[in-house]
């Protein structure tokens, strides 16, 4: 909650809607709040930076972030997915998309995605990053990353809490 009232600051700005999909009874996480707000702040921020610099019509000037359970490789698991309706990248620029101090941005400094996903990583859980397409067409961008549930995270033991 904490997370999307921050970024809805930049959204508004951008006139960017946000839409949250969030399950019920998710079960908690060993995690530091902190850091994986920065993580969703980060995430949000772009979305709106992308669907903004795409320049979408009204309709289209949407993000969607959605919290549910999942399981992968038999281990439980709370995927976060923050879904924009942007531009995309083009294929060349994701392979370099976590280099510190590489950015699609010209006024960007490079080190957001690449602090996300070490924080991500840090917490045992994982980051993908993928253009959404209809047809030929990319319509979109979707960063998602998953945090596996019942496993302490390797951050120091007084800065775990049990959140969302």
């Amino acid at each position: 909650d904490e997370a999307v009232e921050l970024a809805e600051i930049e959204l508004r700005r951008r006139n960017v809607r946000l839409t949250c999909q969030v399950a019920s009874r998710l079960p908690m996480l060993m995690v530091d709040p902190i850091l994986i707000e920065q993580v969703l702040i980060n995430l949000l921020k772009n979305a709106a930076e992308s669907v903004d610099s795409a320049q979408r019509p009204t309709a289209q000037r949407k993000v969607e972030l959605s919290v549910a359970l999942a399981v992968q490789d038999n281990r439980q698991l709370v995927e976060f997915s923050v879904l924009d309706y942007g531009s995309g990248l083009a294929p060349e620029m994701l392979e370099r998309l976590y280099e510190a101090f590489y950015s699609t941005k010209s006024y960007g400094m490079g080190i957001g995605l690449s602090l996300c996903r070490s924080i991500v990583e840090s917490h045992q859980g994982r980051m993908r990053a993928e253009n959404i397409y209809n047809g030929a067409e990319v319509t979109g961008w979707r960063f998602s990353f998953w945090l596996p549930v019942g496993e302490p995270a390797s951050v120091a033991p007084q800065a775990m809490h049990s959140t969302i």
